[in-house]
């Protein structure tokens, strides 16, 4: 049996296929009026300003209902007036994470869009922001360039072009004092491997303040030699015994009657079929997507 994972959102099915769905994410043309909108906005004069997340800030489940499964006609469905689109920014500003909610309007194209910020907050609560790419290029560039860490390289014998780190979120432990946004650097060795995993420098610890983009601190407490690289590659043709032995051939899925899915912009719907005894099952779940309305995941 083949395990297909498909998502599946329930709309009204008299709805026509060009109307947005409340749910929708945002375009990228509303995206782009989301940031400028956020950066013309007096509530937020910092700079630099960096976007953590910006994402659709969806409607409360009773308006949604309402609107996908309201009463009259087709054509008053139809031509029911969309929900107002709203747009969820996590943005972060000296030392500060913000909350900005944003209303958006699109005239029907997909090339154009208008936003305006409604409501901001600044969050004093536990937890941080997401890491932005910019912020973990940025971070992995303070090792080779910090002489402690260049002194314990040196002594283990590995050659710096062959080193390369990466940033993992440390969590929170109950520390007295002002949270600070850090995060921990590991690193490793890739050389003549690309399972660079296998090749960890161990006995390290960097911490990272992302905010000033410093490390703040740095253990050595123990050198452990740093694994050979020969018997780590994991690719095929680079990988030796057992991985080596003969190859399984290859299988094929053939749908005489065509796909069983089928993609209408973000909506996927497919059919589900079970035995004669599950048919009570069926109901349950066709129910159950109707009166949620959020997307679902099943198993075939």
């Amino acid at each position: 049996m083949l395990l297909l994972l498909l998502a599946v959102l329930s709309v009204a099915a008299a709805a026509a296929t060009s109307r947005p769905h409340p749910l929708d994410p945002l375009s990228p043309a509303e995206i782009t009026a989301v940031r400028a909108a956020v950066l013309a906005s007096p509530l937020v004069p910092a700079r630099p300003l960096a976007f953590h997340y910006v994402g659709l800030d969806e409607p409360d489940k009773p308006d949604v209902l309402a609107y996908a499964y309201g009463g009259g006609t087709a054509r008053r469905r139809a031509r029911r007036r969309p929900l107002q689109r709203r747009a969820l920014v996590i943005a972060r500003a000296r030392g500060q994470s913000h909350e900005l909610r944003v209303e958006v309007a699109s005239n029907g194209s997909s090339a154009a869009a208008a936003a305006a910020v409604r409501s901001h907050t600044v969050h004093r609560g536990a937890g941080f922001p997401t890491l932005t790419l910019e912020e973990q290029f940025a971070a992995v560039a303070l090792p080779p360039a910090y002489p402690p860490f260049v002194d314990s390289v040196r002594r283990r014998g590995v050659d710096m072009a062959d080193v390369l780190c990466a940033v993992f979120p440390v969590g929170w432990f109950g520390d007295a004092g002002a949270p600070r946004r850090v995060a921990k650097m590991l690193c490793f060795v890739a050389g003549a491997t690309a399972n660079f995993y296998a090749r960890p420098i161990e006995g390290v610890t960097m911490v990272v303040d992302l905010d000033r983009m410093a490390i703040v601190g740095y253990r050595d407490r123990v050198a452990y030699p740093v694994p050979k690289a020969e018997g780590t590659d994991y690719r095929t043709g680079k990988a030796g015994p057992p991985l080596a032995g003969p190859q399984p051939a290859p299988g094929v899925v053939v749908q005489p009657e065509g796909r069983g899915f089928h993609i209408d912009g973000n909506i996927v719907r497919y059919a589900i079929g079970l035995a004669k005894e599950n048919a009570t099952n069926v109901a349950l779940y066709y129910h159950w997507k109707q009166e949620k309305m959020m997307c679902s995941i099943s198993l075939l």
